[in-house]
């Protein structure tokens, strides 16, 4: 006669490592689940953090006009003004989509009845965090969407692969106690689903600038999340 346990079990760990859009759900490790004592299901987060490395930067960008012509030629213009300002704190290339246009309904006042909008986003390296954010801050028609926190890439990795140990661990110790508590002899992992994430962009909100401006040490680090369902079979 098979039964099945199903348990929770979380773990939250933050790794030093000197230096989290999302990464791809893991490979299923698929075994025939077939087993002849106790099915027990296992769901483990593993997290931990590292230090920002970079940041990449969003920003939504509008214009204005008594037409649709003069709205686009607007944020032509500011466009034009916002490149200048970037290029000396940008790292690599910026990131411009095409723009989108609309009418505002009517009684709007006194603003101009056609907008233009478009985003740009790149990224800028960590001496860079303050100058970018006060560079941008006074612009019109600019405003400043989120700022997410960048690891090292090979830091990322390493990190990852440490969580995952780390998941695996937790689910034997948990596999292994709940066996011996109903005197099973034997742990079998028959099947593990893994998901892992690095956190969100973070909202940088520019009213709360003081004089000395913004510290990147005071950014959130990014975040690494590894979750797993382990499936065992206790005989």
């Amino acid at each position: 006669m098979r039964r099945t346990l199903n348990l929770s079990w979380g773990a939250f760990s933050v790794a030093s490592v000197g230096l989290l859009l999302l990464s791809p759900p893991g490979p299923v490790l698929a075994h025939d689940p077939s087993c002849a004592g106790t099915l027990l299901q296992l769901s483990v987060l593993e997290q931990g953090k590292t230090a920002v490395d970079r940041f990449r930067f969003s920003l939504a960008l509008s214009g204005e006009g008594s037409t649709e012509q003069a709205a686009l030629n607007q944020l032509n213009q500011r466009l034009a003004r916002l490149r200048q300002a970037l290029q000396p704190v940008i790292q690599g290339r910026l990131i411009v989509p095409s723009p989108s246009t609309y009418s505002r309904p009517g009684g709007s006042g006194a603003r101009q009845p056609f907008v233009a909008n478009t985003g740009v986003s790149g990224e800028v390296n960590r001496q860079m965090y303050n100058q970018l954010i006060q560079s941008v801050g006074g612009q019109p028609g600019v405003r400043l969407q989120g700022m997410e926190s960048i690891a090292n890439e090979q830091v990322e990795t390493a990190l990852q692969q440490r969580l995952r140990a780390a998941a695996l661990r937790q689910g034997m110790g948990e596999a292994d106690s709940t066996a011996a508590a109903i005197g099973a002899t034997r742990v079998r992992l028959l099947r593990i689903k893994r998901s892992d994430a690095m956190r969100g962009p973070r909202r940088v909100q520019l009213s709360g600038a003081t004089r000395s401006g913004f510290d990147p040490g005071e950014a959130p680090e990014p975040m690494a999340t590894v979750r797993m369902e382990l499936l065992y079979c206790l005989t």
